[in-house]
C-alpha cells in the first residue's frame, strides 16, 4: 500500500519537564518526494539546492595551493595544501588565477574580505552591499524556518572595526549577520525554539509528551513512534540514523565543556553550556560539534543558505593543538614574521593543511548525509575562500577559491580551472547563476563584474 505523502515540514515534538518545547525536524524523506525524488510530492516544488559559504582567514601558499595542472579528472591532480581533500576530489571544482580587485592597501584584510564575499568595497567600517550567501537567501529561502545560518568554529577576533572582519555575512550595510561560536547555543536553537507549525495531518501528532527524559530525543519518543508507522523501510531506517547523530551531538556537547559550571546543562536545558572555543584555537572538537549542527541544519531544510565561519578574516588565532611550535599568532607572527615565499613558510603550510583537513570533515559530512535522491554534497554548492592570499605581505592574486558539491548537478565536480587575472566577483556571479538567480551582473565599482567565469557550469 502506498503511503500517503508527507509534508516537507513535519517535525517531531515533545515537551521537557522545564515547560521547553523540543521539535525534532526530520531529513528529507523518501515518502515527502514525487516517484524521480525530483520534487516534492504535496507541493510539486523542485528540491532547492543548497548554499554554503565556508570561510576562512588568513589566506594560503598560493604556491602549494594552486594545482600544477588545469583539466579534468586525471589531467590534474591535487595541490599539496588541497591533499586533505583527496578522497572528495571527484565534487572539487577548483577556481585558480582570480584577482580580489578591490584591495586597498593599509586595510587589506577588510577590504579583502569585503571583495570575496561582496563583491564591492567598503563605505566607511560598513559593506556597501549584500554578502553572496544573502544574495542567493532572497531567492531561495522562502519557507525554510532560518533565512539563513551563520556558524564559527573560532572567535578569535582580528583588530579592527570593519563589519567586514567580523563576519562574512551581510544583509546589506550596517546589517551583518553575527556568527555564533557555541555549539550548544546552535543545538539549543534548531531543536528548543519555536519553529512554524506544519500544516499537514501530521500536526495532530504535536506536543504529545507530558514527561520528559535527559535527552531532548526522550521527549519525542511517542510522536516518532507515530510517524514510524506510517514510512518505508527505507525511510525508517533513515530516521533511525537521523536521531542517533544527534544523540551523538548532545553526547559531545556534554563532553566538551569550555569551562564554567558543568552541572549547568542539568539545571536549564536550553541555556548554553558547552563547546565554545575560549582560547582561540579552532579546536578539533568544537569544529566536529559544528560540522555535525550544519549538516543537521542543511539536511533538514531548517536552512538552505549557511555560513561557516572557520576562521574570521585576520584572526589571531592560535593552533597550538597541532604542534609545540605553533604556539604563536597564527596571523601576526607566523604569516606574517616567518621567513619565506609563497611556497615555503613550513608553520603557514601547517595551519592551512589544518584548515582543509577541518573542511574535509565538513565536505564528508555532507557526502554522508543521505538528501532526497543523493547526498547533501550532491545538493550544495559550497564556496570556500579567505581574506587574502598570501598573508604575509597581503596578495591579490591567486585568491583562494573553491567550489565544493555538485548543486544538484549543476557543477561537473573533478576540474581545475585556471583564470589569470580574472576578476574575482566573477567567481560570485558564476555561483548566483549556479543556484539559479537570473542575475546577469554582481559587484560594484572594480568590483563590478557582468559576466560569470567561462565553462565553470554544467
Amino acid at each position: 500500500m502506498t503511503n500517503k505523502a508527507l509534508n516537507r515540514r513535519t517535525v517531531l515534538r515533545g515537551m521537557l519537564a522545564t515547560g521547553a518545547a523540543v521539535t525534532i525536524p526530520l531529513p528529507l524523506l523518501e515518502i515527502m518526494l514525487n516517484e524521480s525524488g525530483t520534487a516534492l510530492a504535496q507541493t510539486k516544488s523542485p528540491v532547492s539546492p543548497l548554499f554554503v559559504t565556508w570561510f576562512f582567514g588568513n589566506g594560503t601558499l598560493p604556491g602549494r595551493w594552486k594545482p600544477s595542472r588545469t583539466g579534468s579528472g586525471q589531467a590534474w591532480d591535487l595541490s599539496p595544501q588541497l591533499q586533505p581533500l583527496a578522497d572528495l576530489k571527484s565534487y572539487l571544482t577548483v577556481i585558480s588565477g582570480l584577482e580580489n580587485k578591490l584591495v586597498v592597501s593599509g586595510v587589506e584584510h577588510p577590504t579583502g574580505s569585503a571583495g570575496a564575499t561582496t563583491g564591492a568595497p567598503l563605505s566607511g567600517n560598513a559593506v556597501r552591499t549584500a554578502s553572496i550567501d544573502q544574495v542567493v537567501a532572497n531567492a531561495i529561502s522562502e519557507g525554510a524556518p532560518y533565512r539563513s545560518l551563520e556558524l564559527g568554529v573560532t572567535p578569535a577576533t582580528p583588530n579592527g572595526p570593519q563589519d567586514s572582519l567580523h563576519t562574512v555575512s551581510h544583509r546589506g550595510p550596517n546589517s551583518r549577520n553575527n556568527p555564533e561560536f557555541d555549539p550548544k547555543a546552535v543545538f539549543n536553537r534548531l531543536f528548543m525554539s519555536g519553529l512554524p507549525e506544519p500544516s499537514d495531518d501530521g500536526a495532530a501528532q504535536a506536543a504529545k509528551l507530558a514527561n520528559v527524559r535527559k535527552s531532548v530525543l526522550d521527549s519525542i519518543q511517542q510522536d516518532g513512534a507515530s510517524l514510524q508507522q506510517r514510512l518505508g523501510a527505507a525511510d525508517r531506517q533513515r530516521v533511525e540514523q537521523h536521531l542517533e547523530s544527534i544523540r551523538a551531538i548532545e553526547r559531545r556537547l556534554e563532553t566538551t565543556a569550555s569551562g564554567g559550571d558543568p552541572t549547568a546543562a542539568c539545571k536549564s536545558p536550553a541555556a548554553p553550556t558547552a563547546g565554545k572555543d575560549a582560547r582561540s584555537e579552532a579546536p578539533p572538537d568544537v569544529n566536529a560539534a559544528m560540522v555535525e549542527l550544519s549538516a543537521l541544519a542543511l539536511a533538514c531544510e531548517r536552512t538552505r543558505v549557511l555560513s561557516f565561519m572557520f576562521s574570521l578574516p585576520a584572526a589571531h588565532v592560535y593552533y597550538r593543538h597541532l604542534a609545540q611550535d605553533m604556539n604563536d599568532d597564527f596571523h601576526d607572527t607566523i604569516c606574517h614574521g616567518d621567513a619565506g615565499d609563497q611556497s615555503s613558510q613550513p608553520r603557514v603550510d601547517k595551519g592551512v593543511i589544518y584548515t582543509m583537513r577541518c573542511l574535509s570533515e565538513f565536505l564528508t559530512k555532507l557526502k554522508n548525509t543521505p538528501h532526497g535522491s543523493s547526498n547533501l554534497l550532491d545538493s550544495s554548492l559550497v564556496y570556500v575562500t579567505s581574506d587574502t592570499a598570501w598573508g604575509k605581505v597581503h596578495t591579490r592574486t591567486e585568491w583562494p577559491v573553491l567550489f565544493a558539491g555538485k548543486a544538484g548537478g549543476r557543477l561537473r565536480g573533478d576540474e581545475h580551472h585556471n583564470f589569470p587575472g580574472d576578476n574575482l566577483s566573477k567567481a560570485l556571479l558564476t555561483a548566483a547563476q549556479i543556484m539559479g538567480l537570473p542575475v546577469t551582473e554582481i559587484g560594484a565599482d572594480a568590483g563590478r563584474v557582468t559576466s560569470p567565469l567561462a565553462g565553470v557550469q554544467v
